[in-house]
């Protein structure tokens, strides 16, 4: 009887079989003798058998394996893409803190440019205000020195309306009083005759200081300076002249014979006086209406006009 051939197609198995199943060690009791068809057949299914179950198993493993592996590496990057997300919430926060800071910053830059604005048109507000007042001070400094000038010149012309004048000093008042007969005694005194046509006028003049207890100035205007300027010197060359020598009566009294000066004059003749009595200087007089200071006899004679001349006494 001949053998027949499983016909194609009905088993999936290869034909094909590895020359190590023909083996000893893989099957031990397969003898030298031809095998009956229907045990190869067995054999076959029991191969595709246990090659699927392998197949299987290996499947299995592999799929767990690659499971475990992709749900921890999914995991991870899960994990990971939290805490991404989360930070990029932590930097949309912090932009936006950032832009808000950014729009507090410009808007105190702009209001910090206004004032800044405000303060440069201040500024230059004042400065042409300064401008102004240098200005006028520039001006005023001019008119200061114009108004000096013009009080010294109206000084100088006040001065010389009383170069004719004597002023005597510390004579007592007397009621109804002979002033010219004063004046004619003074003038024997003296040696300098002083006669009734020669005085123009003669009056006692009240104290610039209300409040002083000394008699009143007697202001004698004569009819030139050259008598007026020998009728001092003769009064300096005779000292200590006083009511007695005059046959005035009374206690005896000093007189004191000078210039007449205007108020001016005689504010300032006493400023120099306080001044080169506390430098050591020897002489104050005046002449002709001008103050002269001299320290010593053999010293240059200072001549002092305005306060600023009084900064000479040193």
């Amino acid at each position: 009887m001949a053998l027949q051939h499983t016909p194609p197609g009905r088993f999936a198995s290869d034909t094909d079989i590895p020359a190590s199943l023909h083996e000893k060690d893989v099957f031990p009791n397969f003898r030298k003798r031809r095998q009956p068809h229907h045990d190869i057949i067995d054999f076959e299914d029991k191969f595709n058998s246990q090659l699927s179950m392998w197949d299987r198993k290996i499947t299995d493993c592999v799929s767990k394996a690659v499971c475990s592996s992709v749900s921890c590496e999914m995991a991870s990057i899960s994990s990971k893409l939290i805490e991404i997300n989360s930070n990029i919430v932590e930097l949309k926060t912090d932009n936006i803190n950032i832009r808000k800071s950014v729009d507090e910053t410009n808007q105190r830059l702009s209001e910090m440019e206004k004032a800044l604005n405000f303060s440069i048109e201040r500024q230059e507000s004042f400065d042409g205000r300064l401008k102004k007042v240098e200005e006028n001070m520039t001006q005023a400094s001019d008119i200061n020195a114009q108004v000096q000038a013009l009080e010294l010149k109206l000084a100088l012309m006040e001065q010389q309306a009383r170069q004719c004048n004597i002023e005597i000093s510390n004579l007592p008042e007397r009621r109804n009083e002979n002033l010219i007969g004063v004046l004619n005694s003074l003038g024997n005194y003296i040696k300098q005759p002083i006669n009734p046509v020669d005085i123009v006028s003669v009056h006692r003049v009240p104290h610039a200081d209300p409040s002083s207890r000394r008699p009143k100035n007697v202001v004698v205007k004569l009819s030139n300076r050259i008598l007026r300027d020998n009728i001092i010197s003769a009064c300096r060359a005779v000292k200590g002249l006083d009511t007695l020598k005059l046959a005035l009566p009374g206690a005896s009294t000093s007189i004191y014979i000078n210039e007449h000066l205007t108020l001016r004059g005689k504010l300032l003749f006493r400023q120099c006086r306080e001044v080169a009595k506390k430098l050591d200087y020897r002489y104050v007089w005046v002449k002709h209406g001008t103050i002269l200071v001299r320290k010593m006899d053999t010293s240059p004679v200072l001549a002092i006009r305005s306060t600023q001349d009084i900064a000479k006494i040193k």
